[in-house]
């Protein structure tokens, strides 16, 4: 008995038909198509930064950043300016000085001692004593004080010295100046001071002498001081582990 094998037509439904196109699905449309594109900033007065490379911007193109750079370098110049003026006057003022005041200063000088030879020395050993020994005094005194009171007392201490210094300062003028004032005094003091030149550097000496006795004592009375502060401080730390903690 044989098989019976009928042909299905085309519109069979038992028929199904299998694609077997491997050509890849057409394209559709780009998800980004449509969206707004961001607008970037490159104005060239705010630095910005390219997240893609990593580089900000120069800071020197920034008009502020130029500004600042500017009104420094004027206020450079500026003090530049006010400190060669102040050279500028004080050498006008050294040379005004130069000619006048070790003139001056040995005719003062030669007017209180009148020619007279033991008027000169008591002279010179008195300015020269009381005009080095006081002002090292006054320095040491400002260095002791330094840090107090916003340094108040060290500059009160300090110009208080440069100004008792004065004397000696102007015979050391008369004496080592290569002025012409300075020669005019030397040649006063000659004939209405004698003494007076010499009797002022042994007065110097002395008053040098005195000092460092003077700040040898202060330095001792420093370290006394020192001293027993620590020792009370020690004595209270003992005070303070003697006492007997009271139990729970």
């Amino acid at each position: 008995m044989g098989a019976d094998v009928t042909p299905h037509g085309p519109n069979d439904p038992r028929e199904t038909t299998v694609p077997t196109s491997t050509d890849p699905p057409a394209a559709g449309p780009s998800p980004d198509i449509g969206r707004p594109t961001p607008l970037v900033d490159h104005d060239a007065n705010h630095p910005s930064e390219d997240p893609a490379a990593g580089v900000a911007a120069s800071p020197s193109d920034d008009p502020a950043a130029r500004r600042t750079i500017g009104d420094r370098a004027n206020s450079v110049a500026k003090r530049v300016v006010a400190v060669l003026i102040a050279i500028a006057l004080l050498v006008i003022a050294y040379f005004i000085l130069e000619a006048f005041l070790p003139r001056w200063w040995a005719q003062q000088i030669g007017q209180r001692v009148d020619g007279s030879f033991s008027r000169g020395i008591g002279t010179g050993l008195v300015l020269g004593i009381v005009c080095t020994f006081v002002p090292l005094l006054l320095f040491t005194l400002a260095v002791v004080n330094r840090g107090r009171l916003r340094n108040v007392p060290a500059i009160v201490f300090g110009i208080a010295g440069i100004i008792v210094a004065i004397p000696n300062l102007l015979s050391l003028a008369v004496v080592v100046g290569r002025g012409n004032g300075s020669h005019a005094g030397q040649r006063i003091l000659d004939v209405d001071a004698p003494g007076f030149r010499g009797a002022s550097l042994w007065g110097a000496v002395v008053g040098v002498l005195f000092a460092v006795l003077m700040g040898y004592f202060i330095w001792r009375y420093r370290r006394r001081g020192r001293q027993l502060r620590a020792s009370r401080e020690r004595e209270k730390e003992a005070a303070a582990l003697a006492e007997p903690t009271p139990e729970a």
